[in-house]
């Protein structure tokens, strides 16, 4: 391995671990809760985590991997932690309130324009429902049952 592709494996392995840190901080605010999820959640997290380091091996130095890489990772996330950590978190946090912005912006705008309206519809739908029932149970009332309670009083 040349002296350029070990350079560059090292500036890899210590992107990595300030990746890493990134990923874990972003992880953490986004973990479900119940225990039931935790765990599958962890695997997948570490699964995708371990592809993704790997495939940057794999991109800079087709696949060497080496104890010194794993040296140069922690370094990468320690550096994240000790210094790092105090200018991207508030990045995270407006990462994220951007998010829920957007969230709440999309959902407000699907349930104003499509769930109420479909709501209101179906709330009319059911009224003239009711309605309808309550005219042809009158109409059957007087068209049809009085006449026949009239016809036998006067048989009498």
């Amino acid at each position: 391995m040349s002296l350029d592709v070990q350079f560059h494996t090292a500036a890899a392995m210590i992107g990595m671990g300030i990746c890493f840190g990134l990923l874990l901080e972003c992880y953490r605010r986004v973990r479900p809760k119940k225990n039931s999820f935790v765990f599958l959640t962890d695997v997948l997290f570490w699964v995708n985590y371990a592809v993704l380091l790997f495939i940057t091996l794999y991109k800079i130095n087709d696949g060497i991997v080496r104890p010194s890489f794993f040296l140069l990772w922690l370094a990468g996330y320690l550096l994240y932690g000790a210094g790092l950590r105090r200018f991207l978190i508030p990045i995270v946090d407006g990462l994220f309130f951007c998010i829920r912005f957007l969230y709440r912006i999309v959902w407000g705008t699907i349930r104003l324009f499509l769930v109420l309206p479909l709501l209101f519809v179906a709330r009319c739908i059911l009224s003239l429902a009711r309605m309808s029932k309550f005219l042809l149970l009158w109409v059957v009332k007087v068209m049809i049952l009085r006449p026949w309670k009239a016809l036998r009083r006067s048989k009498k």
